[in-house]
């Protein structure tokens, strides 16, 4: 028996997401007309790709280009539950274009890398919920896709551009900033500029805005302004928002931190 769901992400175009619970199923050969990345979350599936057959578990990722033939199954009666990024040629084209570069091929069908597995199931699974912005999906869905092209040569933002865009973030703290606008600001593309901020900081641009807004809604808070004026005068969409941010990055609530402030 199976369970399957298949869903967009609003605003994302050329990304698909499937969620899959199978037991006691095969999946006959086939091919797929987009880029797979897969995931699989419990239990194990039999991965069968060129003739040879891997069991594909947690901690892994499948990898497959467009129109390469495969077929898969359990790999023992408990069943699995797959994660799926299907990505659009025409996204993943675009992307290469930006960079200068060839569009990726897979050369390997599995990918141990336990490090880029959570981040691929983390943001699969907040996708599923719809907890992130448009904005922060799609941050973190080309900072994934950029783990797919080569990095060699890779030029850090230098200090001088870092400094420019965290003088002009933190003066629009209440805004809406869009990575091509951010990146225009450097003559860059959206996605140089998201490879390259990241290489020099280690995060994306919107971790990077997200935290900003929080470290300064602390010297808000500390000096009495109130938990909604702070949450609209840092640019987060609601009190809500707000709230979980701020506990996830400093483990007590707004509230708690104001009232210790005082």
């Amino acid at each position: 028996m199976s369970s399957v769901k298949y869903w967009k992400y609003p605003g994302l175009a050329g990304l698909e997401l499937c969620l899959a619970d199978h037991a006691g199923f095969t999946y006959g050969r086939h091919i797929h007309l987009d880029y797979h990345i897969g995931l699989v979350e419990l239990g194990a599936q039999k991965f069968i790709h060129k003739g040879s057959s891997a069991p594909l578990a947690p901690g892994q990722l499948s990898l497959l280009n467009p129109d390469i033939a495969h077929d898969g199954s359990c790999f023992d009666e408990r069943g699995f539950r797959v994660r799926v990024f299907s990505i659009a040629p025409e996204l993943m084209a675009g992307l290469a274009e930006e960079l200068q570069q060839a569009t990726p091929y897979f050369g390997q069908p599995l990918l141990n890398q336990p490090r880029l597995y959570r981040q691929s199931l983390t943001l699969h699974r907040q996708m599923e919920q719809e907890q992130l912005s448009r904005q922060e999906a799609e941050n973190r869905l080309l900072a994934l896709l950029s783990t797919f092209f080569p990095h060699q040569e890779l030029q850090p933002l230098a200090p001088p551009a870092l400094t420019r865009i965290r003088d002009k973030l933190l003066a629009e703290l209440d805004a809406t900033h869009h990575l091509e606008q951010l990146a225009a600001e450097l003559g860059l593309s959206r996605f140089q500029f998201l490879r390259r901020f990241n290489a020099a900081m280690g995060i994306t641009p919107h971790a990077y805005l997200k935290r900003l807004r929080l470290e300064a809604a602390k010297k808000y808070l500390a000096a009495g302004t109130t938990i909604a004026d702070t949450a609209q005068a840092v640019g987060f969409f609601d009190q809500a928002h707000f709230h979980r941010a701020f506990v996830a990055a400093y483990r007590l609530t707004p509230a708690c931190f104001r009232t210790q402030m005082q």
